[in-house]
């Protein structure tokens, strides 16, 4: 696949600047592309006639008839085929993630607008604990990104739970795509207590159904990018593949001597947290707002993000994103890289045999930036498993431990505590994750050598150690699936 070109065939059918209110409503009759052209062929022709908000010259035309080649709205990009000055709001534009694909998008020339309520910040001080990378306010940062990287953020302190004003801002900014993070993140944080649970899954599941109620209404060319996880699956003991949302056309059940096909259902989920059951909720409701109302939407199945950089965030102090380290918020490799540079043993939860999917932070932005590219068609709803590899945990630490001692002297070690967690601690693992490669073109550019060396390289910093050192006491885990409350015990430790 020539680079940069993924979505060269793309038709304005996909084009989010597309308008067919006040044409045939396709929605209405929960037509398809493939039932339109077989009535188009049926009776001898016809056409699908719309609009272009874009370029209202076009009058009324036939938007399968012009590729994002061949549209000067389309300009070529490293990461595909992208619109001028596209619109794209981040739901969560303060968090980890957030804040990192609005300063990639806007150097992309994305108009960038964003919301947030600052929930991560309070949810992290929840715990006593802090980012242990320094961030600004959002006004110092909003301030920062315009210095240096002449990017204009448009930003609102806005919940998601609020479906009046999520819709006003909507109909104000009119995103062409929407990428939604405003969701809070944490397993061990959802199994605190009832609590925890219910604001988590209110948060996440309520929140999402405002969003999708929102953009039927302000916004229902838009393309959804939501974030999913990896661990709606779970890791079945039978070692099936984890394929991508759907089984595959050729998928059979077979059982007492009958057979059905499996091509185009969900797949199982079993998801492995209170966290987890909300994200899976979710996927159902996006999925259903796509039937009902034609939406169109991806959902990422995303593998543990890990890493510090991209040139954006790298390019200034005032413009780091979050990086958190305590037991609800920091994620295994982070949290061993600030675990070996204040001389903690890196924890592994039993066996240290589970397997899981990691992608590096700046790979997880390209990802993101080319499903932007290639919007999915009115009505479907899309899936990819967002990752460039898996291993198991205590490979990862082993990695770590040996970056640190071969390229920054440390002395690392590693122990194995009691697992608070209710899982398999040895388990197959089968993901499929061709999608993005093969549809999106994507291409690893991190890799985990080149990644956990960054991050040493930042936490090493005086200041930063020191922000380490005053929170090592909130990195063991402390939270059980059980409902105990206790520290870990040691079960072992080794280099």
């Amino acid at each position: 696949m020539k680079k940069g070109m993924h979505n060269k065939d793309c038709t304005c059918w996909s084009c989010p600047a597309i308008n067919l209110a006040g044409k045939v409503d396709f929605r209405a009759c929960g037509q398809s592309v493939e039932q339109i052209k077989k009535f188009q062929d049926e009776k001898g022709g016809g056409h699908i006639m719309a609009e272009c908000r874009r370029r209202p010259e076009l009058g009324l035309y036939d938007p399968m008839a012009i590729t994002f080649q061949e549209c000067p709205e389309w300009q070529d990009t490293e990461y595909g085929y992208l619109l001028k000055n596209m619109r794209v709001m981040i739901l969560g534009i303060d968090g980890y993630l957030g804040w990192t694909l609005a300063l990639w998008l806007g150097k992309l020339g994305c108009k960038v607008s964003g919301i947030d309520n600052y929930s991560r910040r309070n949810w992290v001080k929840e715990r006593g604990t802090h980012t242990v990378v320094p961030i600004a306010r959002m006004t110092e940062r909003l301030h920062a990104a315009k210095e240096v990287l002449g990017i204009d953020i448009y930003f609102r302190e806005l919940d998601v739970l609020d479906k009046v004003a999520l819709t006003e801002f909507l109909k104000e900014v009119k995103p062409e795509a929407i990428v939604h993070y405003a969701e809070c993140p944490s397993a061990p944080y959802s199994m605190i207590d009832f609590e925890h649970a219910k604001n988590v899954q209110s948060n996440n599941v309520i929140g999402t159904l405002s969003t999708l109620f929102a953009i039927h209404e302000a916004v229902p060319e838009s393309t959804l990018i939501k974030l999913g996880t990896m661990g709606e699956y779970g890791a079945p003991l039978t070692g099936r593949p984890l394929f991508e949302g759907f089984f595959p056309a050729d998928a059979v059940l077979k059982w007492q001597d009958k057979e059905w096909s499996l091509g185009g259902e969900l797949t199982p989920r079993d998801p492995v947290s209170f966290y987890h059951i909300s994200k899976v909720q979710d996927t159902f409701n996006v999925y259903e707002a796509c039937k009902y109302w034609w939406l169109r939407s991806y959902d990422v199945m995303q593998g543990v993000i890990y890493g510090v950089h991209t040139d954006e965030v790298a390019a200034d102090p005032r413009l780091r994103t979050r990086f958190d380290i305590d037991e609800w918020f920091g994620t295994i490799i982070n949290r061993f890289v600030a675990q070996a540079i204040v001389g903690i043993p890196l924890t592994l939860y039993g066996a240290g045999e589970q397997i899981r999917g990691f992608i590096a932070l700046e790979d997880a932005m390209q990802c993101i930036t080319r499903l932007i590219a290639k919007p999915p068609e009115p009505g479907q709803y899309g899936v990819v498993n967002q990752m460039s590899g898996y291993y198991k945990l205590r490979e990862l630490a082993e990695t770590v431990a040996a970056i640190g001692k071969k390229s920054f002297g440390l002395d690392v070690q590693i122990q194995r505590v009691e697992n608070p967690r209710v899982e398999s601690e040895r388990h197959p693992f089968n993901p499929i994750f061709s999608k993005l490669p093969d549809e999106f073109g994507f291409v690893q550019k991190d890799n985990i050598e080149q990644e956990v060396s960054r991050m040493f390289s930042l936490l090493l910093q005086p200041n930063i150690k020191s922000r380490i050192e005053e929170k090592r006491h909130l990195i063991l885990p402390k939270t059980w699936w059980s409902g105990q409350k206790k520290e870990v015990e040691r079960i072992e430790l080794y280099k």
